[in-house]
């Protein structure tokens, strides 16, 4: 049968065993004092190099004065971390387009007293202007051109459309006018003393053959048997005859032109002030020379 060891605690020993039992204890307390104050040191820390938000490589380009002037692409995608200058100022009296609709891309901001076409109101004209005139301005008449009718009961209306209310009606070929600014295919002009518009085809720029002074000739009716000749709105005997004029009766020869089988009619005006075609066989000439037109 095996002895039972008996282990007899000498003052020594227990001495021994208090002195790592007491060693034991104050690393213990060490330990745990070391990681509060690590945990707390850790918590001031600054975010490490590899959890912190990395910067942005590009550069910030300062806008130019002839950047602000191009209009930005709709298509770029705002900088969701974008943060605005604190040292930015905007204008106060800028207002903020509520027509633009262009979703997250930059805000457009009006002045007061600017009308930018992307900034104008559906349905409005950013810049309008005019739909027709009344009285020409000081540059259209420093540029006002010299012109004529070229065809005869020609009507001036106050707006360049054939439904507008008649200035002057029945205007005779040959009219003078002056010409200040053509506008969708009429003439803003004045007439005598009056200002309209006429089609722009009724219309040839420079000096009426009727007006050209230097040219015209006297003439005489010269028809046999007391007959009459018939004053014509136009070259050529489908013309509506304007009043007939006996033998005799003298005339003031502006041109001569030819009608379309190739004969020949001088545009004349009467001693009661009307101006038409005569035919040139029964017209003598008594003074001056006829100019071809």
């Amino acid at each position: 049968m095996a002895k039972k060891l008996k282990f007899k605690p000498t003052p020594a020993g227990i001495m021994f065993l208090s002195a790592i039992a007491v060693l034991l204890i104050a690393i213990i307390i060490i330990t745990i004092v070391l990681a509060k104050n690590c945990s707390k040191n850790r918590s001031n820390d600054p975010t490490p190099a590899s959890e912190q938000p990395v910067e942005s490589t590009e550069s910030t380009i300062e806008p130019t004065k002839e950047a602000s002037l191009t209009t930005p692409d709709p298509l770029d995608t705002p900088d969701p971390d974008a943060t605005i200058d604190p040292d930015a100022t905007i204008d106060p009296n800028a207002t903020v387009n509520p027509s633009d609709t262009s979703g997250p891309g930059p805000i457009v901001i009006t002045t007061p007293g600017t009308s930018p076409a992307s900034s104008a109101s559906p349905g409005t004209s950013a810049s309008p202007s005019p739909s027709y005139y009344t009285t020409p301005t000081s540059h259209m008449k420093n540029h006002s051109q010299k012109g004529y009718v070229n065809a005869d009961s020609v009507n001036m209306r106050a707006e360049p459309k054939k439904t507008a209310k008649v200035v002057t009606s029945k205007i005779p070929k040959y009219t003078a006018v002056t010409l200040y600014v053509e506008q969708e295919g009429w003439w803003f002009l004045k007439c005598g003393d009056k200002y309209g518009y006429i089609i722009g085809d009724y219309i040839t720029k420079g000096t009426a053959p009727a007006e050209a002074g230097d040219g015209s000739a006297t003439g005489k009716v010269a028809v046999q048997n007391d007959n009459v000749i018939a004053l014509r709105k136009g070259p050529g005997k489908s013309y509506t005859c304007i009043k007939e004029y006996k033998n005799g009766t003298e005339v003031t020869v502006y041109h001569s032109e030819k009608d379309k089988d190739g004969r020949k009619w001088y545009y004349v005006k009467t001693p009661d002030g009307k101006k038409g075609y005569m035919f040139a066989s029964y017209v003598k000439i008594t003074k001056g020379k006829v100019p071809a037109k």
